[in-house]
């Protein structure tokens, strides 16, 4: 392998980290205009970004929200959302193009019923889909955005419907 393929190889973006970054970006977005509108943390409470962030206490990871504000923390939040959507598109651009990545999301809700694919197919897509569903129902009728209990329930179940149109795919 000469030496422009093998640094062409190493350096370019991963389709895997890119697509995670732009869907990290994307629900931290989705997640900040909600705090900012009604607040994230549970009924009239906010997240304070730097505090939840940090780490630090639970007292200082929220506030009360009682109307329409806006922080410092949201501005690192939307910033950082905004830097991983900007990195992520980059990198589907330069890898799948993001024409066929909007296509595949578009397109998973109806392989879910599609029985030329195989029951893998349809199990990771079932999991994928029912995994977002299941955390934006959540999330609404408990008016909580941020609770770590559903995300390990959702994130469970979308890596894992993932992980198996991976392996479904190495197969073929």
């Amino acid at each position: 392998m000469s030496e422009s393929s093998w640094k062409d190889e190493v350096t370019k973006p991963s389709g895997f980290l890119s697509i995670f970054s732009f869907c990290i970006g994307a629900w931290l977005a989705l997640v900040s205009v909600i705090n900012i509108l009604v607040g994230a943390f549970a009924p009239g409470q906010r997240i304070e970004w730097l505090g939840f962030f940090s780490g630090s206490t639970l007292a200082d990871a929220y506030s009360e929200h009682t109307s329409i504000s806006f922080n410092s923390g949201d501005i690192v939040a939307i910033g950082l959302s905004i830097l991983l959507i900007f990195i992520g598109t980059k990198g589907i651009q330069s890898t799948i193009s993001m024409d066929s990545f909007v296509r595949s999301v578009i397109q998973r809700p109806v392989k879910m019923l599609d029985a030329n694919g195989g029951v893998s197919q349809i199990l990771s897509n079932w999991m994928v889909v029912g995994g977002f569903l299941l955390y934006v129902v959540w999330s609404m009728i408990y008016t909580t955005w941020v609770d770590p209990g559903i995300y390990s329930v959702c994130m469970v179940m979308i890596v894992g419907g993932l992980g198996i149109e991976a392996l479904d795919d190495s197969i073929e």
